[in-house]
């Protein structure tokens, strides 16, 4: 009896055992059964098995949550830097990149929250996650093409562009201190367009205090300024394509992305419009930023602009008065670029006193018995 109960024990436990390994056997994991069957991961899966990182998405007990470029991402990359694949393989950080694209638990696209930043397996660098209004799920500058992809140890979502774990300008803003900006940043959907790693910028980085000034002049709070519909405009118009050093920069209109251009003063200092550069050349990977103590406005949505093609003044831009041509007017307002009447009075033989102004950009208005009309003009 005593064998035959021992027996016994031993035949269930090998059955236990054979029943464990048959289950392990079949679970799935997100490399041998998403990317190596993948017929468009096959970059993504030879830089995995070069770097022994295959081994790692093949635990059966992790809990990942995987990007994966696919191929079509890695050629562009290649492309981009004037290389081929096998030049991509053999840079030096290759293993830390790949790092950059995996996070140690499962985030499903239905998860992901709009300026989310997750940190993933390489400590180098974060992910900065967009979620927008029609619902694309962005990871940086890179768009989630096939989410959701469950395997029993993670989640691949399908990228169409390669993360590279460089500073960005939007990291600059994170890392000191500019949480209204990034908060606006966010707001807007810019974050893929500014964490592009190969793309440069130069940004007019306005503290928090500036937006806490233009909320005030405004009559509203930080809550009305990222609910304004102009807001990515807005934005826009702080942000110069190329890398701009202080000292590249001179006198004169510089374009912005949103159309518009800002005007740089160097007279004293350095000044945006009407904004001084508090701390010039933050540089990043993908840009510079200059901070600045003031919000850039470039259009003003109260403001008419009934016959503004009519008006002509001149000189312009202007250090003392401007002139009138072909208007009959009685009444002008200078207002400001965040939309405050600074001056006021009637005219006098066709010409305006500005010396008293701020250097920036300005708008006049004139009217009279018939008409009101606009222009724009430039104070230095």
């Amino acid at each position: 009896m005593k064998k035959k109960f021992i027996s016994l024990n031993l035949k269930t436990v090998s059955v236990s055992i054979l029943l464990l390994s048959s289950s392990l056997s079949a679970q799935t994991n997100v490399f041998d059964d998403v990317i190596a069957t993948s017929p468009n991961h096959t970059f993504l899966e030879a830089a995995l098995i070069q770097e022994g990182l295959d081994v790692a998405l093949q635990n059966p007990a992790g809990t990942l949550t995987v990007f994966a470029p696919d191929d079509a991402a890695f050629t562009a990359l290649a492309t981009a830097l004037g290389t081929d694949i096998a030049g991509l393989l053999a840079v030096p950080n290759l293993t830390d990149i790949l790092a950059y694209h995996v996070l140690g638990i499962e985030v499903p696209s239905s998860g992901v929250t709009n300026g989310a930043i997750v940190q993933p397996l390489s400590t180098t660098n974060t992910l900065k996650l967009t979620l927008t209004s029609t619902g694309s799920v962005f990871v940086n500058h890179a768009q989630v093409t096939t989410p959701n992809l469950t395997t029993d140890n993670g989640i691949v979502h399908v990228l169409n562009a390669i993360l590279l774990p460089v500073e960005t300008v939007v990291d600059v803003a994170i890392d000191n201190g500019f949480s209204t900006l990034t908060t606006a940043v966010v707001t807007a959907e810019l974050l893929p367009a500014l964490t592009n790693p190969l793309a440069l910028f130069t940004v007019f980085a306005p503290t928090n205090a500036a937006f806490d000034n233009l909320a005030a002049a405004l009559g509203t709070d930080l809550a009305g300024i990222l609910a304004n519909p102009e807001l990515a405009d807005i934005l826009l118009y702080h942000v110069v394509n190329g890398e701009v050093l202080s000292t590249d920069l001179t006198n004169g209109a510089v374009a912005t992305l949103n159309g518009q251009s800002v005007t740089i003063n160097l007279m004293s200092g350095v000044m945006v419009n009407n904004a001084n550069v508090t701390l010039a050349d933050v540089t990043a990977d993908n840009g510079v930023v200059h901070v600045i103590d003031a919000v850039l406005v470039p259009s003003l949505s109260n403001i008419s602009e009934l016959n503004a093609a009519n008006l002509e003044v001149y000189p312009n831009p202007s250090n003392d008065v401007i002139k009138i041509s072909n208007i009959s007017a009685t009444e002008f307002s200078i207002i400001n670029n965040i939309g405050s009447v600074v001056k006021s009075g009637k005219v006098a033989n066709n010409e305006i006193s500005v010396s008293d102004l701020e250097n920036g950009n300005y708008f006049i208005q004139l009217t009279n018995s018939t008409s009101i009309y606009q222009a724009k003009f430039i104070k230095m």
